[in-house]
C-alpha cells in the first residue's frame, strides 16, 4: 500500500511539473507571438544604414550601435573600422550578464554584423528582455564602402539570375 501511494505521489509531482512547464512554454509562446506580430508595423525591427547615418549626423543620443561580428578576425575588423560610437559585443556572448548590463533599455539598440544575418538572431530575444532592439539592414556590407562581405552579398543576389531556381505556384 505504501508503495502505491509513493507511485501515485510521484505521478502527481511529475504532472505538476509538466503542467508548470507547459504553462511556462505557453507564456513564452504568447510573448514571442506578441513581438513577432508587431514586426511588420515596425519595419520588421530593421533600420537602414542611411537611418543610422542621419541619426549620427543629427547627433541623436537615443540609440546605441552594437557591433556583434564574430570570427577570428572580427575584433581586429571592429578595431580597424566600425560605425562611429559602436560598442563591440560578439553575438555569441550577448546574453552574458556583464554584456547585457552594458546596454540601456531606454534607447534603441542597433545590432550590426558582417552582412545582416547574425544580428537578426538577437532581435526577438532582446525584445523579450525589454530592449528596443533592431538590426541594421545588410550590416557592415551596407555601411562600409568596399567591405569584403558586400561582394559576397552581391553574389547571393545575382545567383538566381543564372541558376533559375525552381518556383512552385499555387492555383
Amino acid at each position: 500500500m505504501r508503495r502505491r501511494w509513493s507511485v501515485l505521489f510521484g505521478l502527481f509531482c511529475m504532472m505538476a511539473m509538466l503542467s508548470s512547464a507547459y504553462a511556462d512554454e505557453a507564456d513564452l509562446i504568447a510573448k514571442i507571438d506578441a513581438v513577432v506580430s508587431e514586426g511588420p508595423e515596425n519595419g520588421n525591427y530593421f533600420v537602414g544604414a542611411n537611418d543610422v547615418y542621419m541619426w549620427l549626423k543629427m547627433k541623436k543620443t537615443d540609440f546605441v550601435v552594437v557591433d556583434v561580428r564574430i570570427g577570428e578576425k572580427a575584433l581586429s575588423a571592429y578595431k580597424s573600422a566600425h560605425v562611429p560610437g559602436a560598442v563591440y559585443i560578439p553575438y555569441n556572448e550577448m546574453f552574458k550578464p556583464e554584456n547585457l548590463q552594458k546596454l540601456p533599455k531606454d534607447k534603441k539598440i542597433i545590432f550590426v554584423c558582417h552582412m545582416g544575418a547574425s544580428e537578426s538572431l538577437l532581435i526577438v530575444p532582446m525584445r523579450l528582455l525589454g530592449y528596443d532592439a533592431y538590426g541594421m539592414l545588410l550590416g557592415m556590407a551596407g555601411w562600409q564602402k568596399d567591405y569584403p562581405a558586400a561582394e559576397y552579398v552581391q553574389g547571393l543576389i545575382d545567383a538566381p539570375k543564372t541558376k533559375n531556381y525552381p518556383l512552385e505556384r499555387e492555383k
